[in-house]
């Protein structure tokens, strides 16, 4: 067995050292995964809100909730539509939100992450 002696504050920066790693990773843990975004088609959001394709066309006329065009389809992801329940410009019940989330889920390939 071997024994390595260390000057006091070469000990005490190594210390701090391994401190700081293991901050680093511990808080890198913590952060939550990035989760891809969910896109919806129009026929989704419809679905999903209960209500017509016409009406979200209308919501989209009015920019009562934000959508993208993509190749002349119009997309909406998730969130934007999540953010506008919360501030109630559009009603929907949050259990059909976990539904649809889940279901959505299991009827796409989840990329991996």
């Amino acid at each position: 067995m071997e024994i390595i002696t260390f000057d006091h504050e070469v000990y005490k920066d190594l210390s701090e050292k391994i401190e700081r790693i293991a901050n680093y990773v511990f808080k890198k843990a913590a952060q939550p995964q990035h989760i891809p975004e969910i896109w919806l088609t129009n026929e989704e959001l419809a679905d999903l809100l209960k209500i017509s394709t016409r009406t979200l066309q209308r919501l989209r006329k009015e920019r009562v909730i934000p959508y993208t065009m993509v190749r002349s389809k119009c997309l909406y992801r998730l969130s934007d539509v999540e953010e506008c329940i919360s501030r109630r410009i559009v009603t929907c019940t949050p259990q059909t939100l976990d539904e649809f989330r889940k279901s959505y889920y299991l009827t796409h390939k989840s990329p991996a992450l």
